[in-house]
């Protein structure tokens, strides 16, 4: 990695996976300083990585954004501050692999090629429109720059902006980048293995880049064996009580966790979370860092055993009072056992990053109306329910 007045400027946006990013960067350190080159990695909203960014050497750039971006706008983000006139990307934190860097820049003297993608390894026929990696000049990026789309679909919208402008897409099947793996260490189990928990994940997008940050923190922190159940409710959107009582009829485990989808466990999470629950807490959730905590109950995360789903539950097979829709549900559990002498237990040595209500926080206009509709019909429901209350507060 050079100093000075670099001809390209990688760009590495991160979210999380330490193990991965660390081959990432070890990628990069590999390539030869020709051509000249420096790194821009974009922490957007990372879990975990606060150690291995904290190492990297004055070569590397950090640009942090304190709330998650996604992959296009945080790659805009990495450019604003890059110094070179050619433009790399690099996605899902893959690998390049030795003399990676060259062809992708050498493919740009031609003035025909507005886009050079990388091939990649273990799979060399893939289009280059689903690389992990690909070059542009800088000044292109704004004359063909897309909107927001998703990561997989980013460097597509580009090449097909640029197409517009008579400039077309190259691959350089002398630059190879590893894909990041689709499973990590700590999630790889012998086949037939019996899960001891089940994670359920409510949430209106399944293929969101919101989710998928989710389950790539959950498969490289969950250690044991494990089950995830996705509730894709968006089609139409059902609130927060119905998804979950489904999730949790499906569960077949002595523990399950509820967790929103804007949820990242960090490493060592589960173990502290089950400890509690053995010895006796029916509820038990973990510290949330680096954010809003609330340490009666935050229950966009919590563990709850089987036996406590039973005993807890709103009716049998409905653990959630289902005419609570949308809001209030975290309340009403915790009324229940706090009525029991059982109140839910805080769990320091278990961490989590949380978005703090990105859903209910929602953007769209139509989805943001109804769910200010149900909040209000859920807040007389629960107070209907509790006349004896005279205010609640909730956050999930």
């Amino acid at each position: 990695m050079s100093a000075g007045s670099p001809r390209a400027s990688i760009v590495v946006p991160l979210t999380g996976i330490p193990t991965q990013a660390l081959r990432c960067f070890e990628g990069l350190a590999a390539q030869c300083e020709h051509p000249g080159h420096e790194v821009i990695v974009v922490d957007d909203a990372s879990v975990g990585l606060d150690s291995l960014l904290s190492r990297l050497d004055g070569d590397v750039e950090v640009v942090r954004s304190s709330r998650r971006l996604g992959f296009a706008a945080a790659a805009r983000l990495g450019a604003q501050r890059a110094r070179g006139d050619i433009l790399v990307f690099v996605r899902g934190s893959s690998t390049p692999a030795s003399g990676w860097l060259a062809p992708l820049v050498a493919a740009l003297d031609d003035p025909a090629v507005g886009l050079a993608a990388s091939a990649t390894e273990g799979d060399l026929h893939m289009t280059p429109l689903a690389a992990w990696s690909v070059a542009l000049r800088a000044q292109d990026l704004s004359r063909g720059a897309p909107g927001d789309p998703p990561e997989q679909l980013f460097f597509g919208e580009l090449a097909l902006s640029l197409a517009t402008l008579g400039m077309r897409l190259e691959q350089c099947s002398d630059s190879r980048i590893r894909p990041p793996g689709s499973r990590t260490g700590g999630a790889r189990r012998a086949p037939g293995e019996k899960p001891e928990l089940t994670i359920v994940i409510p949430t209106l997008d399944a293929t969101c880049d919101r989710v998928r940050a989710c389950l790539k923190a959950v498969q490289s922190n969950t250690e044991i064996a494990h089950e995830i159940v996705i509730v894709d409710n968006g089609a139409p959107p059902q609130g927060f009580a119905d998804p979950v009582n489904a999730g949790l009829r499906a569960a077949r485990t002595p523990y399950v966790v509820v967790m929103n989808d804007d949820v990242e466990p960090l490493a060592g999470w589960w173990a502290p979370l089950r400890a509690a629950l053995d010895a006796g807490a029916p509820v038990a959730f973990p510290l949330t860092v680096e954010g809003p905590m609330r340490d009666d109950f935050a229950a966009w995360c919590f563990a709850i055993s089987a036996d406590a789903i039973g005993e807890f539950g709103h009716a049998p097979g409905t653990f959630f009072d289902p005419t609570l829709v949308v809001w209030y549900q975290d309340t009403d559990l915790l009324l229940a056992l706090r009525r029991a002498g059982r109140p839910p237990v805080l769990v320091r040595e278990s961490r989590i990053r949380h978005g703090l209500s990105q859903t209910v926080a929602s953007e769209d206009a139509e989805l943001s109306a109804w769910v200010r509709v149900q909040v209000a019909a859920d807040r007389q429901r629960f107070f209907a329910k509790h006349p004896g209350l005279r205010s609640a507060v909730t956050h999930k």
